[in-house]
């Protein structure tokens, strides 16, 4: 959706701090949001009632295992009736459905590199390219509960080309997320609107004297959401910054980060959740969650993504969109083991 679009890329996607003795960096992120990288202190709290059974899991310390566990390297996963979709890349071609082929269109298949089985999907951005948005649709197979849920699961690998070299420069790349597109709202305001999302997206910033940089450079991927009610959002697990609304007026936005990050590690497989847990109608009983390997980084309660019964997601992205477009050289970036659902997924049981 364009005026989605138009606000991400709105002036430059990272501001970074000069760097620290100890290294310790400032991000801003895609709509100008920021947040230390230093400890800062959990906010607390969390949303009232009984939570309905199904939204209790993933929520343990640890692993949490999903409906995955019993699909080791995920095969045959798309029969659990809780899917709505996946992608393993094993016919050697993409299979999943989007808008316009768009996926299909912009990702190629290779027996190079693979999370499971033999085959991974890799897509690269050359300099000047920003890329293209790409949506799975829900149909009302995904809002059947009475208290409905979503979950968006893809494993990723990000190259060496993901380190811009002498430059440093600071970079943002979006992941994916659950989205309600069919309401209100434009790309300078946020006065009206009435989409929602629940997203990830993956910065990198540098120069840094972390042992958890890529010689030097920080990558790390976070949760964020628009709706039209963030400040009565409670980070329960993580911290929660506000992003500043362009049109000066109420913020629509906020970024959930882990505390600590879990940083990124370039030629490494990781893989990626997250949940949006749809609130009753003008009500604060949503929530937002982020999980990496399957371990739990951020949780939001206390949610009013909707006003309306009808304002139901609508789409899930499998985004192939980069929010800057002059990074020095072509990056690549590897995709595998990806699955939509209505119940918590999990990490993939891997069989090797």
């Amino acid at each position: 959706m364009a005026r989605i679009a138009a606000w991400l890329v709105v002036g430059s996607l990272l501001a970074l701090a000069s760097c620290s003795e100890d290294g310790a960096q400032g991000v801003t992120d895609d709509a100008g949001g920021s947040v230390s990288d230093a400890t800062v202190e959990n906010a607390g709290g969390g949303s009232s009632g009984e939570l309905p059974e199904h939204w209790k899991e993933g929520l343990q310390s640890g692993i949490n295992w999903g409906l995955a566990a019993d699909f080791p390297d995920d095969v045959g996963i798309g029969s659990n009736p809780f899917v709505l979709g996946s992608e393993d890349f094993e016919t050697g071609t993409v299979t999943i459905v989007t808008e316009e082929d768009r996926y299909k269109n912009n990702v190629q298949v290779t027996d190079t590199e693979h999370y499971t089985g033999k085959y991974a999907g890799v897509h690269s951005w050359p300099q000047g390219l920003n890329g293209v948005t790409t949506r799975f649709p829900l149909t009302a197979q995904a809002h059947q509960d009475a208290r409905p849920a979503y979950f968006e699961r893809m494993c990723f690998k990000y190259d060496k080309s993901f380190h811009p070299g002498e430059s440093m420069a600071g970079v943002g790349v979006k992941g994916f997320g659950i989205y309600f597109e069919n309401g209100s709202g434009n790309a300078d305001t946020c006065a009206g609107m009435s989409w929602y999302d629940v997203s990830c997206q993956f910065v990198g910033w540098g120069p840094s004297q972390k042992p958890q940089a890529n010689d030097g450079y920080l990558w790390v991927g976070h949760m964020y959401s628009y709706n039209r009610y963030p400040e009565q959002a409670i980070a329960t697990l993580g911290t929660i910054k506000l992003t500043d609304p362009p049109d000066g007026t109420q913020s629509c936005r906020f970024s959930s980060y882990a505390d600590p990050f879990e940083y990124i590690v370039l030629q490494t497989w990781r893989c990626y959740e997250l949940g949006l847990y749809l609130n009753t109608p003008g009500q604060n009983d949503g929530e937002a969650r982020f999980w990496i390997d399957g371990v739990l980084q951020s949780r939001t309660t206390n949610m009013r993504f909707r006003d309306l019964e009808e304002q139901k997601p609508s789409s899930m992205h499998l985004n192939l969109y980069r929010t800057t477009e002059d990074f020095p050289q072509t990056m690549v970036r590897w995709a595998d083991n990806i699955v939509l659902a209505r119940r918590y997924i999990g990490p993939v049981k891997v069989s090797r």
